[in-house]
């Protein structure tokens, strides 16, 4: 009992919210019809009694009341509902028994006095004011209520007052119409309530789906540092651009550009900087691009824009001089005054090509030409580049017969000590024969082979190879010493590959007592630098040693040197060559034979070809050499007959 009574205390307290006024608002207009509609059904039925002055005043106040309620609800429409007070509350309360007065008069007047009018017809508009109010007041109980109880009491009290005999019959039948109505009124408010429910809780989760697509396109498509497109939405766009190029014949321009000396940025003033100045160039191309182009980050220091209206060669340089101007313009980052500067390759669609990694492949030669030229400019891909591509593309076509039918080989070149002519190992070199006779340079077709993902295939094929010699030199009972494997930059910069293959070769039985690592400075440029040195570090604690090669003649600082653990440095050919009659050599050897010395480590000499040469090394303080004065490359075979000789000569 005492539930009930409180379920229904809590039913007639409950405040109305903001959804339920906004619900009773946009209903007045279909209630203010409904009562103009039975107001004029009364109002024909009257015209037969004459000089009936209430029927006049009737009409009239139904009106006006109509009028302004239909003024209010359009002000109300108009404006937000966020909250509901007590006294707006109220006020609906009072508004609802207001719009009731006229129906409930009409009763009174007719049947409670008598008065001209058909009990009837005051009973259908009655009727019908009775529905229509619970209709537009259903979000609204109390209001509801208090406009059935204002019309409903009104029949019940005429018909007594009135003395008709119908007057009981007809108060039972308003008590239980009034209870549907009431009935009706609460469930279909607690309906509309749950759909909203309903609705607000798939408007949550669709909005919080649609956050969450954002956030997914964001981590997969923008770039963290700058907020432009990373690498793979810009293949994707650069790959629109084309498909709309064919479609209708609408040409573009794309620029690849890198920062001038963005690594000395980095060393010199920590990542931090770094990539405040990223940020710094992300604004100036947006500021100094139309809003249609696209700008991408490709990683690193590099960026590339697609040129949506540029289809003339014409246009490029006025745009390029812009873009150059922009980047040389000194940036202020973290109290530190820093001078960006870029370079530009340029590439035209359809001209240059009409094939996404075509046309990036060419604006990178075309980058890489205006870098070797002096840097600051816009070079475009030109006949010159088109040649050194027709070639490289000669040389990809073979390369890839030559991995498919394994015609790639290996050579060793013997590494001795100086002092004593002691043999310290070999150093392994990949060769390439084409089958007309052609000996193709390795730094050619390994350049091509990592630019156009040949690498990784190569690699492992060379690794097989080296692995399978050793193990054969083993089985013969020969010592090669320590074999050193050349990797490439891009190998480094691939470490579940590289880890493969150093699991190739301990599979085999060879670890880092037999195998040294031979690494060139290019592994500490570019993008993946940390990835590189942590990865050498890991080798080194397997028991690798590391021998950086072709020392001096990079771009690689001393800091660089500092971070990874190097057993060896390999003195570029270069040097040794000019030794014995250029100062500059003999002092560049000096220093770098002494730096190894101080540093605990060792220092080999590459392409010593006579006894003068390395009597000169010897003297310097240089530690090993290897060249023409000992032998020339040789393949397994020969090596294993060369340490075969060597084993009988040291007895």
């Amino acid at each position: 009992m005492f539930s009930l009574l409180g379920r229904i205390r809590a039913v007639l307290t409950k405040h109305p919210s903001p959804e339920d006024v906004t619900s009773v608002v946009h209903g007045t207009s279909a209630g203010v019809m409904v009562t103009a509609v039975n107001a004029v059904i009364y109002a024909l039925d009257s015209l037969r009694w004459d000089h009936d002055m209430f029927v006049v005043f009737w009409i009239g106040a139904v009106f006006a009341l109509g009028l302004a309620l239909s003024r209010m609800s359009r002000r109300a429409a108009g404006r937000k509902v966020t909250r509901v007070s007590r006294r707006a509350a109220r006020r609906l309360i009072l508004t609802s028994v207001l719009l009731a007065a006229p129906w409930a008069a009409l009763p009174l007047h007719v049947l409670g006095m008598h008065d001209h009018g058909e009990p009837m017809v005051v009973l259908l508009v009655c009727t019908g004011m009775l529905a229509g109010g619970a209709f537009m007041l259903h979000r609204a109980f109390v209001a509801s209520l208090a406009f059935q109880a204002t019309i409903l009491s009104a029949v019940i009290l005429s018909f007594h007052l009135g003395g008709w005999a119908q007057a009981w019959a007809v108060t039972l039948y308003a008590l239980v119409y009034g209870g549907f109505l009431a009935y009706f009124s609460y469930s279909a408010g607690e309906i509309a309530r749950q759909r909203d429910e309903s609705v607000s809780a798939l408007s949550l989760a669709v909005e919080n789906l649609r956050q969450a697509r954002d956030e997914n396109y964001l981590l997969a498509n923008i770039d963290d540092t700058t907020g432009l497109l990373n690498r793979k939405a810009f293949n994707a766009r650069l790959a629109e651009a084309v498909a709309r190029q064919r479609t209708n014949g609408q040409g573009f321009t794309l620029f690849l550009m890198d920062l001038d000396r963005f690594k000395n940025i980095n060393d010199l003033f920590g990542h931090g900087v770094g990539d405040e100045l990223l940020a710094e160039i992300a604004r100036r191309l947006r500021a100094n691009l139309p809003a249609g182009d696209v700008i991408a980050r490709l990683g690193g220091d590099e960026f590339a824009v697609i040129l949506a209206e540029v289809s003339e060669a014409a246009k490029i340089r006025p745009i390029a001089d812009r873009l150059l101007a922009a980047f040389d313009q000194p940036a202020q980052l973290a109290g530190r005054r820093v001078h960006p500067g870029t370079s530009i390759g340029a590439v035209l669609c359809p001209e240059d090509g009409t094939d996404p990694v075509e046309l990036l492949l060419k604006a990178d030669l075309a980058l890489n030409r205006a870098k070797e030229t002096g840097r600051g400019q816009c070079l475009q891909f030109d006949e010159q580049l088109r040649q050194k591509v027709i070639s490289s593309d000669r040389i990809e076509a073979g390369l890839r017969e030559a991995l498919e039918g394994h015609q790639l080989f290996v050579q060793y070149q013997p590494k001795l000590a100086l002092t004593d002519g002691r043999l310290l190992g070999a150093e392994a070199l990949v060769r390439w024969r084409t089958p007309e006779g052609v000996d193709v340079a390795p730094d050619s077709f390994l350049a091509i082979a990592a630019e156009r993902g040949m690498l990784p295939n190569l690699s492992r094929q060379i690794a097989e190879t080296v692995a399978e010699n050793m193990t054969g030199w083993r089985s013969a009972g020969l010592d090669p010493g320590k074999i050193a494997l050349n990797i490439h930059p891009d190998d480094i910069k691939s470490p579940e590959l590289l880890l493969e293959t150093i699991g190739m070769f301990e599979a085999a039985g060879i670890t880092g007592q037999d195998l040294l690592i031979e690494i060139t400075e290019g592994c500490f440029i570019g993008r993946g630098t940390d990835m590189a040195i942590s990865l050498l570090d890991s080798l080194a604690d397997r028991g690798y040693e590391l021998s950086l090669d072709d020392f001096g003649t990079g771009h690689a600082s001393l800091s660089d040197l500092k971070k990874v653990p190097v057993a060896e440095l390999k003195i570029d050919r270069s040097f040794i060559a000019g030794l014995s009659f250029r100062r500059e050599d003999r002092a560049i050897v000096a220093a770098i034979a002494e730096m190894a010395r101080g540093m605990g480590i060792r220092s080999v000499a590459e392409g010593v070809e006579d006894e003068t040469q390395r009597s000169a090394l010897v003297e310097l303080g240089v530690d090993a050499g290897q060249g023409y004065l000992w032998a020339s490359p040789m393949n397994a075979g020969d090596f294993a007959q060369f340490l075969d000789r060597e084993a009988r000569r040291t007895g």
